[in-house]
């Protein structure tokens, strides 16, 4: 009775293997949809992590890059499998519609002394590559997604007690090396023996023992290098979100209107650094939109306290606005009042003001902003003050 059991389980698990082909194109169909879309989520998610939550920009990228590499991983192998899956398919028709394969007698000639292979010969091999490869992102995913959970865990920990994060970042780091010298050091470790058991060590094992564990090796990190490129495209702008830098010289010189007029941003995407409704101004005020972070706000005690011994020539702070000097064609200027605001266009936290315009003579005009920032420590360098004189630039019109 046993045994007849055993063979029911074989017999549905051989009917379900040669019928995988249709799950798995599903499956990487419905699932490449989803891939393409979550980048930009979890750009936007990173950026309300720095500006909302106070996070520092460190480890907000590293979760987003560590998010993008996994997602990238996964895009090239659903990607590489369907592309295999319809050659798959086109061998499939002509095994049907030419079950004879090739005949050589009517071929040319100087054709017929090769010996061809018969297209299921072909279809056999791609059946077996796609089946191999459709598991093999998880070998590399798992452990990435394992190491950016711990990571989110203590940054959690981070942002509740309101930590250093030099303290959490030298954790994870401990933590993640002190993992890696146990479980090559030492022979049996529970966490050795945990790991090895997940389905993760399990399909990494398959691969190892059936493919090489060197070539398992190369083929991983040849991998990650491919995915590289593709994640520092996901990661484009978001150094824009870093207060504490000036923009980079070709960001400076030649604006990205996206990012400074509501106009050229029907995304509403967030904000990054200075922004105005429209690039041509018709009324008699200018509106400009400062972007709120808090861990900036949270600074100005500690800023205060460094202006008195400090170089940089800057009046002390009283609110959040005294951190930024705006230029408007060299001239320093000054709203009346800064109003504290979610912004309509993006939802995000801005302190919101207007400048006079009506002396200006019409046409293009400049607008800068410098701004004081503060360095907090980590790995034994910042807690300094530091002027910023390229923050932000964007030009108008004036109408």
């Amino acid at each position: 009775m046993e045994d007849m059991e055993k063979q029911k389980d074989l017999t549905w698990l051989e009917h379900l293997q040669k019928n995988s082909w249709e799950p798995e194109v599903i499956i990487s169909g419905i699932s490449l949809a989803f891939l393409f879309v979550i980048p930009s989520r979890l750009f936007e998610f990173s950026v309300i992590l720095i500006q909302d939550y106070g996070l520092e920009q460190i480890p907000a990228q590293l979760i987003l890059v560590y998010f993008s590499l996994i997602i990238t991983v996964f895009k090239l192998f659903l990607i590489i499998h369907l592309i295999m899956r319809f050659i798959w398919a086109g061998l499939l028709g002509i095994s049907y519609a030419f079950p004879n394969g090739v005949i050589k007698e009517n071929l040319f000639k100087y054709s017929q002394n090769i010996d061809y292979f018969h297209p299921v010969h072909y279809l056999l091999k791609l059946e077996r590559w796609c089946s191999m490869l459709y598991g093999f992102p998880i070998t590399v995913a798992i452990p990435i997604f394992s190491i950016t959970l711990y990571l989110l865990f203590l940054i959690g920990i981070y942002l509740i007690f309101n930590l250093n994060f030099e303290v959490v970042y030298l954790i994870f780091m401990l933590t993640v090396i002190g993992i890696a010298i146990s479980g090559l050091v030492r022979k049996n470790t529970r966490v050795k023996e945990m790991v090895g058991k997940s389905m993760s060590g399990t399909i990494g094992a398959v691969y190892q023992s059936n493919l090489g564990k060197w070539s398992f090796i190369v083929f991983s990190l040849v991998l990650i290098l491919v995915s590289v490129p593709f994640t520092i495209q996901d990661l484009k702008g978001f150094s824009g979100y870093q207060a504490q830098t000036n923009l980079d010289e070709e960001d400076y010189q030649w604006p990205n209107e996206q990012i400074y007029y509501e106009e050229f941003n029907p995304e509403k995407k967030r904000f990054p650094r200075a922004w105005t409704p429209r690039k041509r101004v018709s009324k008699e005020d200018l509106e400009i939109y400062l972007p709120y972070y808090v861990r900036e706000s949270k600074a100005i005690s500690q800023m205060n306290v460094l202006l008195e011994t400090d170089s940089i020539s800057w009046e002390n702070l009283k609110s959040y606005s005294d951190q930024f000097r705006i230029y408007l064609n060299d001239s320093l200027i000054h709203p009346e009042r800064w109003r504290a605001v979610k912004s309509g266009h993006s939802g995000q936290k801005a302190i919101f003001g207007q400048f006079p315009i009506a002396h200006l003579e019409k046409g293009i005009h400049e607008v800068r902003v410098e701004k004081l920032v503060y360095l907090s420590p980590f790995l034994g360098v910042g807690n300094e003050l530091r002027h910023r004189d390229k923050w932000a630039r964007f030009e108008f019109i004036k109408e």
